[in-house]
């Protein structure tokens, strides 16, 4: 039994040497952006059918965490996530397309769980340059005030991203990157049905499909 005990303490400890030598090889950081945003779409309203184009573009403040790696080939990989539920739009009508609508419509539109696996390639145009290139999974999370009582769902979308960026040293060992980003994200459609896009009546909602979404930002990052 003693010996059994002493295999698994072994056993435990080679473990947590192999996790802890795996982490010194990843680099964590926190990153900044001034992002701006630009979505266009059509809503469908409920009982005429009427279709309304709309557009909105803005500029929205993020911050993220990240953890990377560097392959034998010099590349690195990380994992970005948004750990919290960003604004990136807004607004609100008093439009009615019938009387059940009348009132002020108004929506929040938020980033939520917005997750990017990206890779960026060293370049020559400067010292520490780099071309970067992700994908994007994020769901977006409607806040919303219809005067029906009905709600917009969430709807999870996936986007490309491609930048530009330099890498330095800081003076404690750590390091920055500054990068310049753009991103495009697939079409979704979002139906205000009572108890969002999984219930509710086909003929009592308003339906809003998402043509396009571009984005663009600033980032920077600081790590160690």
């Amino acid at each position: 039994m003693k010996k059994i005990l002493i295999t698994i303490a072994v056993a435990m400890f080679a473990s947590v040497n192999a996790i802890a030598a795996s982490l010194s090889d990843f680099s964590f950081g926190v990153s900044g952006t001034a992002l701006y945003y630009d979505a266009s779409g059509t809503e469908t309203t409920k009982s005429s059918g009427e279709a309304n184009d709309k557009s909105d573009d803005g500029v929205a403040p993020m911050v993220s965490l990240f953890a990377e790696t560097e392959t034998a080939a010099g590349v690195t990989v990380g994992l970005e996530l948004l750990p919290y539920s960003a604004k990136v739009g807004s607004g609100a009508m008093n439009d009615d397309d019938d009387a059940e609508t009348s009132g002020t419509n108004s929506v929040d539109v938020n980033f939520k769980n917005h997750i990017t696996l990206y890779a960026e390639y060293p370049n020559d145009l400067t010292d520490g340059g780099f071309y970067k290139a992700g994908i994007h999974r994020v769901t977006v999370e409607t806040d919303d005030n219809l005067s029906t009582g009905s709600k917009y769902g969430d709807e999870d979308l996936t986007g490309f991203m491609l930048g530009i960026g330099k890498k330095g040293d800081t003076a404690n060992g750590g390091f920055y990157k500054i990068a310049a980003e753009v991103s495009y994200y697939g079409s979704e459609t979002f139906e205000a049905a009572t108890g969002g896009n999984a219930t509710g009546d086909g003929s009592v909602f308003n339906k809003v499909e998402l043509d396009d979404l571009y984005t663009a930002g600033i980032k920077f990052s600081v790590g160690f």
